[in-house]
């Protein structure tokens, strides 16, 4: 994996977790009606960067260059 793609992953995580921070924060500021908001950003926040911790390409789980051998 090159570095630009080391980059934009790093990119989606990170914003990953400002989105979980952020519906903490609405979770814990919401009424009752609200709340369900919050809950549900947190948690497909979270399971970006958990889904991508587990799903890792076959060509970034091997250190390849991203081309395909022939």
């Amino acid at each position: 994996m090159d570095a630009a793609a080391r980059l934009r992953r790093t990119v989606r995580r990170c914003t990953a977790v400002l989105v979980a921070a952020l519906g903490v924060a609405t979770w814990a500021i919401a009424g009752v009606d609200t709340a369900r908001f919050g809950v549900v950003l947190t948690l497909g926040a979270l399971l970006y960067p958990a889904g991508s911790h587990i799903f890792v390409p076959e060509r970034a789980a091997d250190g390849g260059s991203g081309t395909p051998s022939e």
